[in-house]
């Protein structure tokens, strides 16, 4: 499908720097993951249908979700859930930069399975995105309980963000963009509802985080997303994702202090430069879809 414009490089962008939001709002809020995820999709699939109902196009959610719809659903919990728990022993930075692998490994998998070919640059680029993950990790695994859960739980956020990314790809473009995104947010939701048996009710002063998880990070960067992955090629994507790592790496120097060594600082560099990097080489093949 030809790209008639780039509106959809802002989507991507938009998209990204909306979800970078999610771990600010997590230590804020002071919210468990499972409250967290389960809030942010729930209330975003409402805030979906009421703006749906108010515009008088409701109807687009009528009709049986396709396997595929759901099944992306509970990818986009999984990573939530996953990503959200990481960062309850280990810092933000290591977090989101792991997840942001997934564009990398989604371009590899891409190659083979849709057939969006590799450049030998664009390969090289991905090889030292990982290498610039080790670098964060400074060569070594660290061996305290917590911190090795708390990458696990990362490393299964790299895994279903990546596969949520691919599928996404797969949805039929018959199926209307809002239909798909209220009912990943609603299956994603009933996901986590039966973590959801044993948490507190939120207070009063944790609504606000709630709301505003819901309606940035959760309903408008998913809608956005969502019309991103269905127009642009997966590396190009995955590139312009990697605003979402540079909001999170941000905030969490600027509100948290996280401390990083120079090492680390290099790693990240090294990484975001290859995402830049990658949306270089693909300037020809993008400007030629857009003629």
């Amino acid at each position: 499908m030809h790209i008639s414009s780039y509106r959809y490089f802002y989507m991507a962008a938009l998209a990204a720097a909306m979800m970078g939001t999610i771990g600010v709002i997590a230590r804020y809020s002071e919210v468990s993951p499972a409250s967290l995820t389960f809030y942010r999709l729930g209330l975003g699939a409402v805030m979906l249908a009421l703006y749906l109902s108010l515009t008088g196009q409701l109807k687009l959610l009528a009709g049986k979700p396709s396997p595929l719809v759901i099944l992306n659903g509970v990818l986009l919990a999984s990573f939530i859930l996953c990503f959200l728990s990481s960062i309850q022993t280990i810092s933000l930075t290591l977090a989101i930069l792991l997840v942001y692998l997934a564009p990398a490994l989604s371009a590899i998998l891409a190659h083979f399975l849709f057939a969006e070919r590799l450049t030998k640059g664009t390969f090289i680029l991905i090889l030292l995105a990982f290498f610039g993950f080790f670098m964060l990790q400074e060569f070594r695994i660290d061996s305290r309980i917590e911190q090795q859960q708390g990458l696990w739980y990362a490393l299964a956020s790299l895994v279903t963000y990546t596969a949520f990314i691919l599928l996404n790809k797969k949805v039929p473009t018959t199926i209307p963009l809002y239909q798909k995104s209220f009912y990943q947010l609603l299956v994603g939701s009933f996901c986590v509802l039966p973590l959801m048996l044993n948490q507190a009710w939120p207070e009063a002063n944790q609504w606000i985080w709630l709301i505003i998880a819901a309606l940035f990070p959760g309903f408008l960067a998913l809608i956005f997303a969502l019309q991103a992955i269905a127009h642009l090629p997966t590396r190009v994507f995955g590139t312009l994702a990697y605003l979402e790592p540079v909001v999170v790496i941000v905030a969490a120097w600027l509100l948290f202090a996280e401390p990083m060594s120079l090492l680390q600082w290099l790693g990240a560099l090294l990484i975001l430069s290859c995402g830049m990097a990658q949306a270089w080489l693909s300037q020809p093949e993008t400007q030629s879809q857009a003629n």
